[in-house]
């Protein structure tokens, strides 16, 4: 494709975020490429496998205990994205630390690890953790904090709701992290999304991911009731972009804090609309789920090649 003049940047360029120098600007977005283990045995025309030129893998999201996730059905397609409630499966900080980190750094994936917690004092015992097993790795680079989980210890409502239990949550990570990347997941479900980008940031977080999904439900006309089981899911791909756009506008303008954008990104044109408002990088995430080549597309069309 033929690149504006104003795009100035290659996507497969290093850049420095916080302490790390990351290899790339496209990133994949949490839960949307797993854990980053596999799909590296395959092959389509012009990639090696859909890692080729990725700045990072954000991991599936990891919580201190494994979870089994939501009941059945957990995903909706719908012709503009998806609405998912997973409910954060994972295996667990314990086998994460012990099998597929490990198993990530042989690999060689630029790894960022999604932590999730329903206590504030979590955040700084799972980090800890997490420096004690990989202060050694090399590509591991650092953590993104999700704060759309309930905090069980304020009735149940969202950590990131909230801007001074995000400082809260950021200020127990970053004192665990003194050499990695510390990033910030915010919600869009909320009025000022600037405040709590602001927050994370003056509480020492490197960069904010924005945005999260947002809130969705869909109904199945053949019983007359919602589709998923708990009603409500988060609502993600090429129909929430302009809101996703209008969200990172807004902390750009009245936050001073770097912002990897996330949401509805499914192609190089997509992706060059966030960086036009400067953010430093870009995740993809349901374009992912549909075509795991999808973000190694946007960095091969973005890098002039």
């Amino acid at each position: 494709m033929s690149l504006p003049q104003w795009f100035t940047l290659r996507a497969d360029d290093s850049f420095q975020l916080g302490p790390r120098l990351f290899p790339g600007r496209i990133w994949t977005a949490s839960g949307c490429f797993s854990y980053g283990l596999s799909g590296h045995d395959m092959k389509a025309p012009g990639f090696q496998s859909p890692y080729t030129g990725l700045g990072a893998v954000v991991t599936k999201t990891v919580t201190p205990q494994p979870r089994s996730g939501n009941p059945m059905p957990r995903l909706c397609e719908l012709p503009t994205g998806a609405i998912n409630s997973i409910g954060l499966e994972n295996v667990g900080l314990g086998a994460f630390l012990s099998e597929v980190l490990p198993r990530l750094e042989e690999l060689e994936v630029p790894t960022v690890v999604s932590l999730a917690a329903t206590v504030v004092e979590e955040f700084s015992e799972m980090t800890q953790r997490l420096q004690e097993k990989a202060a050694g790795f090399k590509h591991w680079h650092g953590v993104e904090v999700n704060l759309s989980c309930p905090n069980v210890a304020e009735g149940g409502h969202d950590f990131g709701r909230d801007p001074a239990t995000v400082a809260a949550c950021v200020a127990m990570a970053r004192a665990q992290l003194p050499d990695r990347a510390l990033l910030v997941k915010l919600t869009p479900n909320v009025a000022d999304i600037a405040t709590l980008a602001a927050a994370a940031g003056n509480a020492g977080a490197d960069a904010v991911s924005a945005i999260n999904t947002v809130v969705g439900l869909e109904v199945d006309l053949s019983t007359g009731r919602p589709v998923l089981p708990r009603r409500f899911g988060g609502y993600s791909g090429p129909g929430i972009l302009p809101i996703a756009l209008a969200k990172v506008d807004e902390i750009m303008s009245k936050a001073d804090v770097p912002v990897v954008a996330v949401g509805g990104i499914s192609t190089a044109e997509d992706a060059m609309k966030f960086f036009a408002l400067g953010a430093v990088a870009v995740q993809v995430g349901t374009a992912q789920m549909r075509d795991p080549f999808t973000a190694a597309a946007i960095v091969r069309e973005l890098s002039g090649d």
